[in-house]
């Protein structure tokens, strides 16, 4: 079985729920074992939001002292996405970005002969990778550039007044964070490990979890309450209804096709009028936006063959 992304560009007009489906990033609303793969992203600015994680700070953007997160009262911030691991001593799945001399109004150095250390990681079990060069490789993010390899000011990495080296890392995400697995083994190339993948020999842009015999995302359970055949992802004749969200089994994932079937029909239940089982996707008795059509999000333009 193999699903294939369709190049489009949609914008639906759903009434009723026009805001509900088409944006987001694959099974958005369902939990999963591990993160989507994502790269690094940093950016200095006044503060990190929540999703950042704080690696230095710094006195200025550019021609600038630097200073630990705790350490320091400094105004700007060196701000990571998709770090899920910071600290002070580098061991094990971390690596080091940058020796600083000191806690606050601190210089800088990448060739680690400073005592006080800013290390990344990229999970329990995944690394990080940081270097200093002139040009950050590719998939790797500019933490900022530096004047020189010890004794070194810090400035960001915008363009404007940088220095010529960069500090460059990257930190990949760990594929199967709640379980030990530090060869990161991934044979299907998806994006969950394969100590945690349900599914691990086909790869899928969605998670598969437990009980999930096709590793088309639902489990036989579901697939049995919604008619579908659970032991088939992709349809083998226009009548064979195999992959729950392809409700008008033409084999791929439309709003026309598929999503447009919920319209008049949120909140249905058992017995009313409006109700068809077929759309309880989330199997709770109730036709509802969040439980069943927000599984649409980032799935309109998928193909099964």
């Amino acid at each position: 079985m193999r699903w294939a992304a369709l190049v489009v560009i949609l914008v639906p007009t759903l009434v009723g729920i026009a805001a509900a489906v088409v944006v987001g990033a694959p099974w958005g609303s369902r939990a999963s074992s591990a993160p989507l793969a994502a790269p690094l992203v940093c950016n200095v600015k006044a503060s990190c939001t929540s999703d950042e994680v704080t690696v230095f700070r710094m006195s200025s953007s550019g021609n600038a002292h630097a200073g630990t997160p705790g350490g320091s009262g400094y105004g700007l911030a060196v701000c990571c996405t998709n770090v899920s691991g910071l600290g002070t001593q580098c061991f094990g799945t971390y690596d080091v970005a940058l020796t600083l001399s000191g806690a606050d109004d601190a210089h800088v150095a990448s060739d680690g002969s400073y005592p006080a250390r800013v290390c990344l990681s990229g999970g329990d079990d995944s690394g990080a990778d940081c270097t200093a060069t002139g040009a950050c490789p590719t998939d790797y993010a500019c933490l900022a550039t530096i004047s020189g390899s010890t004794n070194a000011h810090v400035a960001d990495c915008d363009g404007v007044d940088d220095y010529a080296t960069r500090v460059c890392c990257q930190a990949a995400p760990d594929n199967c964070p709640t379980i030990t697995n530090p060869d990161q083994a991934n044979a299907d190339g998806d994006s969950w490990g394969d100590v945690c993948d349900n599914c691990p020999a086909t790869g899928t842009p969605w998670y598969v979890p437990l009980g999930d015999d096709d590793c088309d995302g639902f489990t036989t359970t579901i697939e049995q309450y919604v008619g579908t055949d659970p032991q088939d992802a992709c349809r083998d004749t226009p009548s064979d209804a195999a992959w729950p969200l392809d409700v008008n089994n033409d084999g791929q994932i439309s709003v026309v096709g598929d999503v447009l079937n919920f319209r008049d029909r949120i909140g249905a239940t058992p017995g009313s009028p409006n109700w068809w089982q077929r759309l309880d996707l989330n199997g709770d008795g109730q036709i509802s936006v969040v439980g069943d059509v927000l599984l649409y999000r980032g799935m309109i333009g998928l193909t099964c063959t």
